[in-house]
C-alpha cells in the first residue's frame, strides 16, 4: 500500500454532472430550491452536460433551471469530453464535466484555465462476467481482461489494483501465463457489453452505464468483482472512493463572478439528491432531454451510479489519491504534477 495513495471521502457538494455516497453537504431536501428572481440584463451563464450517465443529474436543471439574481442559464450536451474541453478553452462553455486527470492537465499546461468546482462522481467500476469461478482479482490471472478507458481512470485503476495484489499485467500484445492478467482494449468501451453478451469475450472491466445493460440483460451477467471495494482494501480506509468526474469552471468566470458560481453549484448539489430520490422522474427527464440514456435503463443506473457532490476543496485529499495513482503510471496524464492549491475552487 503506498502512502500517498490512501483517501478519505467526505461528504460532498458542486454542480455539475456524476457522483454517489449517502451523505450530502447542506442536508436533503425533496425538491431543489432556486434562487432569487432573475432581473434584466442577466449575465448568461453557459453549462454543459456529457452524453450519457454523467449527465443524468443535470437532467433537473435542464427541466428546472435555477434562477439566481443577475444571471440566466443555458444548459446543452456534448457529446463527448473531447468536444467540451475545446468550448470551455474558448471561453463558450462556463461550466461542464470532465474525468479529473483531464481536468488537472489543462490547469497544468494552460496556464490554470480550469478550476475544479466539485467531485460529482465517484469510482463505479466493476468486473464484470459470466464465469461463476471468478470472485477475486486473484482468480483472474491467466485471463485476459478487456477493459473500457483506455488511457484513462478504468485503465490505471486497474493496473495499480492489479500491481497493489501482487499480480502481474502481460506485455502488450502477449498472452498472459499462470501469474499474470492480460489487458485487452480492442473494443470501443460502447461495445463491450454487447460483446460479452454474445460470448465473444469473458470477462470486462467497465463504469456505468455498461454494467447495468450488461447485468440486465443476461442474468448470468454479474458483477464479479467491485473495484471500490478492492480500492479500500488497497488503501485500508472502508470509505475510500476515488473520483471520476469532475465540475470543471473556467478560471475567468470563477474569478470574475464566485458567488455565481457557488450558487449554480449549490443548485447542483440538490439536484443530486432529487436525483438519488427520484430516479424513476430523472430517468423520464434524461430520456426527455436526449442526454444519450432511454428511461427505464437510467432509472436503473442511479443506485449504482456513484452520484456524490463533494466540493473541491473537502475533495483534494481523494483526487490527489486518484492523481498519485496517474503519477505512477502515466504522468503526464495529469500534467506530470500534482495541481497547485488554486487548482480547487472555493
Amino acid at each position: 500500500m503506498k502512502r500517498h495513495i490512501l483517501v478519505r471521502v467526505v461528504v460532498l457538494s458542486s454542480v455539475l454532472l456524476l457522483a454517489v455516497t449517502t451523505a450530502f453537504a447542506g442536508g436533503k431536501r425533496e425538491e431543489p430550491v432556486a434562487a432569487e428572481a432573475a432581473s434584466a440584463g442577466s449575465r448568461k451563464v453557459n453549462v454543459a452536460a456529457l452524453n450519457g450517465p454523467s449527465g443524468i443529474p443535470m437532467a433537473y436543471l435542464f427541466e428546472n433551471k435555477p434562477v439566481v439574481e443577475g444571471a440566466e442559464f443555458d444548459f446543452q450536451t456534448a457529446v463527448g469530453a473531447d468536444v467540451l474541453l475545446p468550448k470551455l478553452l474558448k471561453g463558450e462553455v462556463d461550466v461542464g464535466i470532465l474525468p479529473p486527470n483531464v481536468a488537472a492537465k489543462v490547469f497544468s499546461k494552460n496556464n490554470g484555465a480550469l478550476l475544479v468546482g466539485a467531485v460529482v462522481g465517484e469510482g463505479m467500476l466493476n468486473l464484470i462476467t459470466k464465469d461463476g469461478q471468478v470472485n477475486s482479482l486473484a482468480d483472474l490471472k491467466g485471463k485476459t481482461v478487456n477493459v473500457a478507458g483506455q488511457g484513462a481512470t478504468p485503465e490505471y485503476l486497474f493496473r495499480y489494483l492489479l500491481q497493489a495484489n501482487g499480480i502481474a499485467v502481460a506485455a502488450d500484445g502477449l498472452e498472459p501465463d499462470a501469474d499474470s492478467v492480460a489487458l485487452d482494449f480492442s473494443i470501443p468501451a460502447a461495445e463491450i457489453a454487447a460483446a460479452l453478451l454474445s460470448g465473444r469475450i469473458q470477462y470486462a472491466v467497465v463504469p456505468e452505464p455498461f454494467a447495468t445493460v450488461a447485468t440486465t440483460r443476461d442474468a448470468a451477467v454479474r458483477r464479479a468483482v467491485n473495484l471500490q471495494d478492492a480500492y479500500r482494501a488497497v488503501t485500508g480506509d472502508a470509505s475510500a472512493n476515488y473520483p471520476m468526474t469532475v465540475v470543471v469552471i473556467r478560471k475567468e468566470f470563477a474569478a470574475s463572478s464566485p458567488d455565481l458560481v457557488r450558487s449554480l453549484l449549490a443548485a447542483y448539489r440538490d439536484a443530486v439528491e432529487w436525483t438519488l430520490a427520484h430516479p424513476a422522474e430523472a430517468g423520464a427527464l434524461v430520456e426527455k432531454h436526449t442526454l444519450g440514456l432511454q428511461a427505464p435503463i437510467t432509472t436503473k443506473v442511479i443506485p449504482n451510479g456513484a452520484y456524490v457532490f463533494v466540493p473541491a476543496r473537502q475533495a483534494q485529499e481523494s483526487l490527489e489519491g486518484l492523481f498519485s495513482i496517474f503519477l505512477d503510471f502515466a504522468p503526464d496524464a495529469i500534467g506530470g504534477q500534482l495541481p497547485a492549491q488554486d487548482f480547487y475552487f472555493e
